[in-house]
């Protein structure tokens, strides 16, 4: 079922423009052809096919091989010429339809392998029978621009073979003819030619008796004569037998070859609908990737929800832009369509847009309604996920001025035949648009008249957009049920549209400082100003700034989002770094754990080997003895040196904080501290502080943020862990220690001498540990400190160098050392 379209909507909407681009997309006339007979449907099944396929075709063109779809010649007339019995095709439209053949088995291999992946299309192309036999029967009888090939058959092979071998021959006793001619004076020309179809040689008139043969033509001066010298008459007449003989099988290869195609006649015609349907799939996922465009979800509640939806008109008009100047040579920054974000038809059924003149009311209303057109035609609409449609089953529109002298219409009456229209047809399914209502009359009877009219059409539940100018209509929609009021932002500092739309807010027409800022002459502005009324101009300011306020408040939410989506990140981030941490330590507890548990138990080996050797040896009781009582002591000391490393790390694991037992820390919140932002679950290091806010440390990242925002959860951390057991004498060889290098120091408040110290220390043990960089917390200041800290640096030769930390990773108050 067809949408219903008023008369030139989609001229006014710019499908029409669409469709262009389209044409010109497609390679082949039967894609073309598929394209102009899409219409608008307001069948759901139908629509969901259509996008389904679109939606499969963008996702090939933009990220799977090409699709084998070439330009192909319209073989129709064709087929059809040689329906009769006996009709045959000559060799250049038979290389035709084997070019079109080898497309057609191209694309049917290509979408059959694919088949898991893009069904729908697989669906389209399982309407090609593949006809390998008859293309390989083309292919062995023409080459690729038709001309007949010599070993298409042995006869045509045969008779081409001698044909050239005999006019070979007649060459020769040509020449030689020629060349007698010419040593007698009877000819002067040195080559031979063809006459009536026969060879001869160019002789004087004077001397036509003298040269034995048969006179075929007189040279229009009547001084040569062409004769066919007697020697050459035999093998004229083979070669004219021969050329006859090659001229019948070259018909009989076309004549069989073309019965072949006939036989077939209806696949290949299937065939050609299936390309066609292809063709214009693939121009519609070429204008949907030139459109960053994407399939739209389809709804039953009836309500339209654009998500950043864009103007495909004006995108295109965009992009022609570019194209234009860079075939001039040119150089031109690309303009980009400002998104839209609209939702009709689940909390009102009726928008009125208001605001400025050029502010883009009529573009927004225009996109909606060619963004509908596309959806239910089928094809990817420019707009962001979360996009979706419900399918009307009519589009009325009144747009631009259709004031007509030959049919008698002013602006006024043609609006009042579009209303008429409107409301004799629309319902709950119908989209109505219109544009500048209540205009081209009396404005406070057509303001009335539009009143009236979205009040019916409302109560319908029809779906409307109007823009307007008119005042009275601004408080009608806010206090109607059904009806909401919407504009288009305008930037007041510089008088100038941002074409971005916001509902919920009447606009201000701006005439007024507009007409200023253009140059009107500020007495008449003033006096236009009085004569209005104070009350409609404060009316008006009010409106103004309550929509700058709100344009305000939307940037402030929107910065907001921004920080807590950041926000959210770094939580994520870190989170996923503690976990980290918390493995890598559980890592380190048990290899320390089971180094210590392997020298004890190669500690035991050493005693039992030593109290087996002593048995073979067969000492003294008492020396076994003394021995035995020596090895005891020395396993009683390994093992209490096991419980001395294990009861540390115990104590280690211990001594970590936990949030469900320990008490949350008070006191105010210092440098060093550790603290939370606002309710995240990642803890942070305070690195530099103001009586209002702190510089936060997660890890190597920073924040700026409000003391209010903070919770303390713990003071300064240590900064070294070390777990380390007794080491053992050598005559044991044991060292049982488990260390962890440090990554940062903080040297703030310190004297250049110590912090240089506490800093080359730092560097000492990241070389010995192998990290690939540390960083120096020294704070901005006067810069003393970092000076001093970075001369050291220079001097040293383990390093590969040294550097700022980024600027919201605490800039010059951060010096990071890159080691080798």
């Amino acid at each position: 079922m067809s949408l219903l379209v008023s008369a030139d909507a989609e001229a006014r909407l710019g499908l029409d423009v669409l469709r262009t681009r389209l044409n010109g997309h497609a390679r082949t006339v039967y894609g073309r052809e598929r394209l102009a007979a899409i219409e608008p449907s307001s069948d759901r099944a139908t629509v969901a096919g259509r996008l389904e396929r679109a939606g499969e075709m963008q996702a090939v063109l933009g990220f799977d091989d090409p699709l084998p779809l070439s330009s192909a010649e319209d073989l129709r007339p064709l087929l059809q010429r040689i329906g009769p019995e006996g009709s045959y095709a000559d060799g250049e439209d038979l290389a035709a339809v084997g070019k079109v053949l080898a497309t057609l088995r191209a694309l049917h291999g290509y979408l059959k392998a694919r088949q898991a992946k893009y069904p729908a299309l697989w669906r389209v192309a399982q309407r090609i029978v593949v006809l390998q036999a008859v293309e390989e029967c083309i292919g062995r009888t023409v080459d690729d621009q038709g001309r007949i090939k010599d070993d298409a058959s042995p006869e045509l092979l045969r008779a081409t073979r001698t044909l050239a071998d005999r006019q070979g021959r007649l060459r020769e006793t040509l020449m030689r003819a020629l060349r007698a001619a010419i040593a007698e004076g009877y000819a002067t020309e040195e080559q031979p030619t063809i006459r009536g179809g026969r060879a001869v040689i160019p002789v004087r008139a004077e001397a036509k008796r003298k040269v034995q043969g048969f006179v075929h033509d007189v040279s229009s001066s009547g001084q040569t004569v062409y004769i066919e010298p007697a020697a050459s008459l035999d093998l004229n007449n083979e070669i004219r037998e021969l050329e006859a003989e090659r001229r019948r099988e070259i018909e009989r290869l076309l004549r069989a070859v073309t019965s072949e195609v006939r036989q077939r006649r209806t696949e290949i015609e299937a065939g050609l609908d299936a390309l066609g349907h292809l063709d214009a799939l693939a121009a519609i996922g070429r204008l949907g990737n030139e459109l960053d465009a994407l399939v739209p979800a389809l709804n039953d509640d009836g309500a339209i929800r654009l998500v950043r939806a864009r103007n495909p008109v004006l995108a295109l008009h965009f992009h022609r832009e570019v194209e234009h100047a860079r075939a001039e040579g040119e150089s031109v920054e690309a303009r980009t369509v400002v998104p839209l974000d609209l939702e009709l038809g689940a909390d009102f059924t009726t928008l009125v847009i208001t605001g400025p003149n050029a502010g883009g009311k009529s573009v927004a209303m225009k996109a909606v309604g060619v963004l509908c057109l596309m959806a239910q035609c089928g094809w990817p609409v420019p707009a962001a996920p979360g996009t979706t449609f419900p399918l009307f089953t009519r589009l009325i529109v009144d747009l631009g001025d259709r004031q007509s002298i030959q049919e008698d219409l002013s602006t006024f009456t043609s609006h009042l035949a579009a209303i008429r229209q409107m409301l004799a047809e629309a319902d709950a399914r119908t989209l109505v648009l219109i544009d500048e209502a209540g205009t081209g009359t009396d404005p406070a009877e057509g303001g009335a008249l539009a009143e009236a009219v979205l009040r019916r059409l409302t109560a319908r539940g029809v779906r409307t957009i109007a823009t307007t100018h008119h005042g009275t209509l601004k408080a009608f929609a806010h206090t109607t049920e059904g009806i909401e009021n919407g504009s288009m932002q305008f930037d007041r500092a510089t008088l100038a549209p941002t074409y971005r739309f916001q509902a919920g807010v009447p606009g201000s027409s701006y005439a007024f400082e507009i007409a200023a800022r253009v140059g009107l002459d500020e007495a008449v502005v003033s006096e236009a100003r009085r004569l209005v009324g104070g009350g409609k101009t404060a009316l008006e300011d009010l409106i103004a700034d309550f929509e700058q306020r709100t344009q305000a408040a939307e940037e402030h939410l929107a910065e907001a989002d921004a920080r807590a989506k950041e926000a959210e990140r770094i939580r994520a981030d870190y989170q996923q770094r503690l976990g980290n941490l918390r493995a890598e330590r559980d890592q380190l507890r048990t290899e320390a754990l089971a180094q210590a548990e392997q020298i004890v138990q190669d500690a035991n080996a050493a005693v039992e080997n030593t109290i087996r050797e002593i048995k073979e040896a067969k000492a003294e009781r008492e020396a076994t003895k003394a021995a035995r009582a020596h090895l005891e002591d020395t396993k009683e000391a390994i093992a209490r040196r096991q419980r001395t490393v294990q009861q540390r790390v115990r104590r280690r694991e211990q001594a970590q904080p936990s949030k469900s037992s320990e008490a949350p820390p008070t006191g105010p919140i210092q440098l060093g501290d550790q603290v939370r932002l606002d309710d995240g679950a990642t803890a942070g290091e305070v690195i530099e502080l103001t009586a209002k806010d702190a510089v936060v440390a997660f890890g190597q990242m920073t924040t700026r943020t409000k003391l209010d925002r903070l919770t303390k959860v713990g003071g300064p951390r240590p900064q070294r862990v070390e777990v380390r057991a007794p080491k053992a004498d050598a005559s044991h060889g044991a060292d049982l220690a488990v260390t962890r290098a440090r990554s940062r120091v903080d040297v703030r408040g310190q004297r250049a001498d110590e912090a240089v110290g506490e800093a080359m220390r730092l560097v000492d043990e990241a070389v010995a540990s192998g990290l690939p960089s540390v960083e120096i917390l020294h704070g901005k200041g006067t810069g003393a400190l970092r000076q001093a800290i970075r001369e050291h640096l220079a001097g040293r030769g383990d390093i590969g160098g040294f550097e700022s930390a980024p600027w919201n990773q605490g800039g010059d108050g951060v010096t990071v050392v890159l080691l080798r």
